[in-house]
């Protein structure tokens, strides 16, 4: 052979790493069935570098690619090349990467331990493989779509949990040797999230090892747990509640549900046991939801209750950073909420945190809108929220609006929405948790004049006009309330803004209504079965005041509907026709307008 050829063929072997992340075996030695005898890693190494005889190399490189060797020659094979792990550098990069594809947890335990001090040794000794390594070791979290029967609903089983037992220990005991070792294992997990269309348990399977990462390395939980949210949130944005309510309820469907008896939805009797969503990526969703809220209810009722409290401020960092900002999300924003239901504490902290938003200038006013949004919803729909601090939120906001009225009298007059969004929203805000909550707000002479302190008939008739670009099922229910009460007498101004709204129409030729706040409701009601479960003890449904029911507006007419909230339906299907505007033309004719909107506000039972 010549020297040319020679060298040719030592370069196809030894060849510097090229990449650590992606790099294959030779594809012609895979295809080699090599018995593997008598070879030292060590001998062979030497033979390789000092005397470019590499006969024996391409023997020890198939038979490790293709693990033609019991435990005894596994293990011997590994203890080899950990005490040659100096030898290993870069131009046995293709050697390297065999050793650490190696099936091994299929091995005994002491060979995995084997295994295991070998990655340690050779990651010390030579970092240029720290990606390459820790990528293998996170690829382990990922189910194989054949393992669907060892995860029930994203559980798994217990023997499912002891293969990965092993793969947390060796990540432990890398983070502890090697501490900068984290950020490389935090890109990987990032990178190797299944995608969000896999199968349910493989991607409950992953989170099930992310979630367990958090338990040996707790001082990265905050970076961690934001891998699974960016993920959920991916999920959540990708499963529109139209989408379940139409695979949950076929428009074939015409059974008739009684909400009152199973408000949330949770329970059906032609379904039994069975709990599984019928839209798959929907089912993803409520396993991993259930996993989650499994590992919220560990962290919040830790017997120390430093744990708690920390896990409360990752959580509102990460509610902060991403939920927030995220337009449209339908359940992940639950987290949050069951976190506040276990100590009053943190609802207070909460709502606190979200006021501050609003009322900071510097935020962007659509920050600040959703800010809004979030503290009314939680006010209407959280049982576990005392009256006390409803009726001081409630006096936070009539403070700041009469506030901004005033301050904007001797402004330009102006009733843009998008000049006053976060005015808008907030009174939006107050006549919706009003609405919402008149049961309680009205049950006492005590409560009734805390709300003749609010001021209500200032808001609606001020030169800002907020009911104007209220929802319309938002402005007619808390007319009602008001009407009932004495508080305040909104159905003139709805009938004059009816007229006016009606003109603008006919002058443009035009179906499109007058600006309306686009408006979310983040605890808009559950709708996955089995998370959903967690939810329903602490959620409220929407009850009419005795007042209101005297006046006609009883919840039991609302029966009979389907037992989720439409987001598509139009605002007057959640209206009791005593509460429609009617006689709004000069003439006193029947007027009825309809008008759609992104979220149900919920005034049904």
């Amino acid at each position: 052979m010549s020297v040319t050829a020679e060298k040719r063929r030592i370069s196809s072997i030894l060849k510097p790493y090229p990449s650590l992340e992606g790099s294959k075996l030779n594809a012609s030695l895979s295809q080699k069935k090599v018995l593997f005898d008598d070879l030292s890693v060590e001998s062979v190494l030497q033979d390789a570098l000092e005397s470019n005889r590499l006969q024996r190399f391409e023997h020890l490189l198939a038979a490790v690619k293709e693990e033609q060797f019991d435990d005894g020659k596994f293990q011997q094979v590994f203890v080899e090349s950990k005490r040659c792990v100096y030898m290993l550098n870069s131009n046995f990069g293709m050697l390297v990467e065999a050793l650490l594809s190696v099936n091994w947890l299929a091995r005994s335990e002491s060979a995995q331990e084997i295994y295991m001090e070998f990655v340690i040794e050779l990651l010390v000794a030579h970092s240029n493989y720290t990606s390459l390594a820790v990528a293998k070791l996170v690829q382990q979290f990922v189910p194989k779509e054949e393992d669907r029967t060892g995860w029930t609903h994203g559980v798994p089983s217990e023997e499912v949990s002891k293969v990965f037992a092993p793969v947390h220990d060796l990540i432990a005991r890398l983070k502890n040797v090697i501490p900068m070792i984290f950020n490389v294992i935090l890109v990987q997990l990032r990178k190797q999230f299944p995608y969000f269309k896999k199968s349910s348990h493989v991607i409950c399977g992953y989170l099930h090892n992310v979630l367990w990462m958090t338990e040996h390395s707790s001082m990265f939980s905050e970076e961690l747990l934001e891998i699974v949210f960016n993920r959920l949130l991916t999920i959540d944005v990708n499963t529109p509640r139209n989408e379940i309510e139409d695979a949950e309820f076929p428009e074939d469907d015409h059974q008739i549900f009684t909400m009152d008896e199973d408000p949330m939805g949770l329970i059906d009797e032609e379904l039994g046991d069975d709990a599984t969503m019928k839209l798959p990526i929907a089912e993803t969703l409520d396993c991993c939801m259930e996993k989650m809220f499994e590992y919220i209810q560990r962290r919040a009722t830790s017997v120390n209750a430093s744990d708690a409290d920390r896990m409360f401020k990752v959580l509102l960092a990460l509610f902060d950073n991403h939920i927030l900002p995220t337009h449209n999300t339908h359940h992940v924003q639950f987290l949050m909420f069951y976190f506040c239901s276990f100590k009053q504490s943190y609802v207070e902290y909460f709502i606190t945190y979200l006021w501050k938003q609003v009322i900071n200038p510097n935020v962007s006013p659509p920050m600040r809108q959703a800010a809004v949004g979030y503290i009314a919803s939680m006010l209407a729909r959280a049982n576990f929220v005392p009256i006390i601090l409803l009726k001081s939120t409630l006096q936070e906001f009539s403070q700041w609006v009469h506030h901004y009225i005033q301050r904007t009298d001797s402004m330009q007059y102006n009733q843009s929405l998008r000049a006053h969004m976060v005015f808008y929203s907030v009174c939006q805000a107050i006549f919706y948790v009003i609405a919402f909550r008149s049961r309680q707000l009205t049950s006492s002479a005590k409560n009734l004049i805390f709300l003749q302190t609010l001021q209500l008939s200032s808001i609606v008739t001020c030169h800002l006009n907020p009911l104007r670009v209220c929802l319309p099922a938002v402005a007619t229910a808390f007319a009602g309330v008001t009407r009932a009460h004495q508080l305040a007498y909104c159905h003139t101004i709805l009938e004059r803004n009816a007229r006016r709204k009606l003109a603008t129409i006919y002058k443009n030729e035009s179906q499109t209504p007058e600006e309306c706040l686009d408006t979310f409701f983040p605890f808009d009601p559950y709708m996955l079965k089995k998370s959903g479960k967690r939810i329903e003890p602490i959620f409220l449904q929407y009850q009419a005041s005795e007042v209101e029911e005297d006046h006609g507006i009883s919840s039991s007419e609302a029966r009979g509907r389907k037992r989720y909230e439409s987001v598509s339906e139009d605002v007057d299907d959640f209206i009791h026709e005593s509460k429609r505007l009617k006689n709004g033309g000069p003439e006193g004719g029947d007027m009825h307008f309809t008008y759609s909107y992104g979220v149900s506000p919920g005034f049904h039972s």
